[in-house]
Formats: structure tokens, sequence, C-alpha cells
């Protein structure tokens, strides 16, 4: 097996990866109107939704509702967005990879759910770049998310490690983007999703927690880290 391409960027999932909203976002507002079943409802909204950009599409909320089944009338346009929580020690972790390479953010989020958040201001010294699904028209596992991101930063995208916590929208939109991913994980993955691994060796590495993510970075691409780190008893 060759071994896997140098890694010249790290894109960082944010929701459930960095932190967690502190309320009710868009998407869950729409998923409870939709007569669909909450698993399809939730990927037809992120499909549409977190690719939408209402700035250049006024007919946007209406087009989410005809895919979920909702009346255009019923469109939440009093969601107030909640407020986005930064998990203990999430700085630090990106302050960390940023000392080996350079890292940017590209999360799925709506316009709506965004406008109001932080995230990347606090994150700011530490990204090159922050990059939400709704301003890159793409929405993971579209693999035109990670393809962007890595040309955006001239980047090949087997030279891109994207970082998250699902299986379905990180693992898949990396592996579909040519790009490798670090799978952030406590269970055991399931026999299909071992199936999928198995077919793209080398290619994704699963961790427990972003703690053991930062460190797998710092180890693999680090040669003085891990010399230090493989020497110490």
């Amino acid at each position: 097996m060759s071994p896997a391409p140098l890694v010249r960027l790290v894109s960082l999932d944010v929701g459930y990866t960095l932190g967690e909203p502190s309320g009710t976002t868009l998407t869950q507002r729409l998923v409870e109107l939709s007569p669909l079943p909450a698993r399809q409802a939730k990927e037809i909204a992120q499909q549409i939704l977190h690719a939408l950009d209402p700035r250049r599409d006024a007919t946007g909320p209406q087009t989410v509702c005809a895919a979920l089944g909702i009346a255009p009338s019923a469109f939440p346009h009093d969601h107030r967005p909640p407020g986005f929580a930064l998990w203990p020690g999430a700085v630090e972790a990106v302050a960390r990879i940023a000392r080996v390479v350079p890292v940017v953010t590209l999360s799925n989020v709506s316009h709506w759910d965004e406008r109001e958040t932080d995230v990347a201001a606090r994150l700011a010294p530490h990204l090159q770049a922050h990059h939400p699904s709704w301003q890159l028209g793409f929405a993971k596992p579209d693999p035109g998310a990670v393809q962007t991101v890595g040309r955006l930063h001239g980047c090949d995208p087997a030279e891109v490690l994207h970082v998250g916590d699902s299986f379905d929208y990180d693992v898949r939109g990396a592996l579909a983007a040519g790009a490798q991913a670090l799978w952030i994980t406590s269970r055991s993955p399931s026999a299909e999703e071992l199936r999928l691994l198995a077919e793209h060796p080398g290619r994704v590495t699963v961790v427990p927690d972003l703690d053991r993510a930062v460190r797998h970075i710092e180890q693999t691409l680090l040669p003085s880290t891990r010399t230090t780190r493989s020497a110490t008893p």
C-alpha cells in the first residue's frame, strides 16, 4: 500500500466536533414541520438549505419547503439562530493543529443559523479561513465541499485532511472528494462503515476524541514530535 499524500491543509468540521448549538436550529425546526421521516427530511434539508445563499436565491425557502412537503407559508422566517458553545479545549486544539499545518473550518450550516454566531471570530487567530457550506454552495457529503476548499487554498483534494464526527457527512464527503479523513467517534464502526473503510485503505483514521485527533496530526506531520514521542518510555 502506498503512503498517503502529504497533508497540506486540515479542514475542521464545527458542529459536534468543536462544540454544539445551544438551541434549536432551523434545520431541526423544518424536520419537525415536515411529514417525511425525520432522517429523510434531515438529509433533504441539509442538501438544499445548507448549500443555499438567500442573498443570491430569494426563492430558496420555497424550494426547501416544496422538497420537504411543507407549505411555503410555514417556513420559519421568524427563526432566531441559536448560540454556539465551543467545548472546553476546542480553541487550544485548533491552535495546536495550526502550529503544524494550515487550518480552515468546513461546516454544514445554514445562513439563518450562522448569521449571528461568532465561532469564526473566536477561532480566527488560528484559522486560514472559515468556510460554512452556505457560502461555498456545497454541503457535505457533496464532494464539491472539500474540493472547493482545497482549490481555494491551492491544494489538491488528496492533500486535504478533513476532521469531523459524522461518518455520513465528514467521512463519506472526504472520501468522495478524494481527500483523507480523520473520524472522531467513540463508538465501534458498523459493518457497512467498516466495508467502506476497507475500500479506502490508509485514507481514514479513527480516533475517540478531539484531543486524540490533534495528537494524531502532531505525530503524523511533525517528524520531531513523532521521534520524541516514540523515544519516550
